[in-house]
C-alpha cells in the first residue's frame, strides 16, 4: 500500500449470506447457474413438491397476457415462465433474457422440443447492462431470479424504460413466512434440506447452499414494494400465496 494513499473499495453487496463486490456478483451468479444447469429443472420439482408449477400458473394469471403483448422475461433459466406464456397465447412476441448461456442454451432447445422457432429473441446479458429499447414491451415477467441480481435499483430503472404506457412489470419471488413456527420450518428446510438434495440429486452442495442463503437474504415484500415506487411505477400490489412462501408483486408504467 502506497503511504498517504487511501485505496477505495468497491461497494459491497449481498451474496447468499456474505458480502462480495459488486462488481463480483454477475460472474459468481452465473458460476452458480452454470453448475445447477443441467439439473435445475428436476431441482425445482425436488425442492418444491412441484408446487411451483401452480405458482408459476398463478403467476400467469396475474399477468392478464394479452394476444397482442410483447414481452421480456428477464432471468428466463431454462424458459419455464417463457413456454407458458407462449403456450397461453401462441401470437404473443417473446423476449428471453439470462446472463448465463448455459441456461440459456437450455431454454432455447426446449422451444425448439415444442416446436417455438419464430418471434423469439434471445438476449444472454445481466438485466443491468442489457441494451434495451425504450417504450418496446408491455410486459416483463421474472420468476425467482430478482434475489439474484447485483443492482436492483438501476434492473428496475432498465426495466421502466423498456417498458411502454401501460406496460406491466410481474415479479416472482421466495419470501420469508413471518408465522414464526413456519419461519422455523422454513428456515430448516431451505438450510438444512435444500443443500443436501442439491447434494445428492445435482451433486452440487455449495450451489444450493448458496440458493437457499439467497431466499433468507432477500428482501421483505414491502421494500420491495417501495423499489417498484421509487423506479416510478403505479397501482402497485402485491400477493403473497398459500403458505407465505412466495409472493408475487405488479406494477404498471403509467
Amino acid at each position: 500500500m502506497l503511504r498517504g494513499k487511501k485505496v477505495r473499495m468497491g461497494e459491497k453487496v449481498k451474496f447468499g449470506s456474505e458480502k462480495v463486490e459488486k462488481s463480483d456478483k454477475i460472474k459468481l451468479v452465473s458460476n452458480i447457474f452454470s453448475s445447477v444447469a443441467n439439473k435445475y429443472d428436476i431441482m425445482n420439482d425436488a425442492m418444491s413438491f412441484g408446487l411451483h408449477r401452480q405458482w408459476k400458473n398463478r403467476m400467469l394469471s396475474i399477468s392478464k397476457l394479452k394476444n397482442n403483448d410483447t414481452v421480456l422475461d428477464i432471468a428466463t433459466g431454462t424458459g419455464d415462465i417463457a413456454l407458458k406464456l407462449l403456450m397461453d397465447k401462441k401470437n404473443i412476441n417473446i423476449t428471453c433474457l439470462d446472463e448465463n448461456k448455459e441456461m440459456l442454451d437450455i431454454c432455447k432447445d426446449r422451444f425448439i422440443d415444442n416446436s417455438f422457432l419464430h418471434d423469439i429473441k434471445f438476449i444472454c446479458s445481466p438485466i443491468e447492462n442489457a441494451e434495451l429499447k425504450d417504450n418496446s414491451f408491455s410486459l416483463v415477467t421474472i420468476a425467482f431470479g430478482f434475489r439474484n441480481f447485483t443492482d436492483h435499483k438501476k434492473a428496475l430503472s432498465r426495466i421502466f424504460n423498456a417498458l411502454s404506457p401501460g406496460g406491466r412489470l410481474v415479479i416472482m419471488e421466495f419470501t420469508t413466512p413471518k408465522n414464526q413456527y413456519l419461519k422455523a420450518i422454513f428456515e430448516k428446510y431451505t438450510h438444512k434440506i435444500i443443500p443436501n438434495l442439491g447434494k445428492y440429486i445435482a451433486n452440487d452442495y455449495d450451489s444450493y447452499k448458496y440458493l437457499a442463503e439467497s431466499i433468507s437474504s432477500y428482501f421483505e415484500p414491502s421494500e420491495v414494494s417501495e423499489m417498484f415506487e421509487k423506479a416510478g411505477f403505479i397501482k402497485t400490489r402485491y400477493e403473497k400465496l398459500p403458505g407465505d412462501i412466495v409472493t408475487i408483486h405488479i406494477g404498471y408504467k403509467c
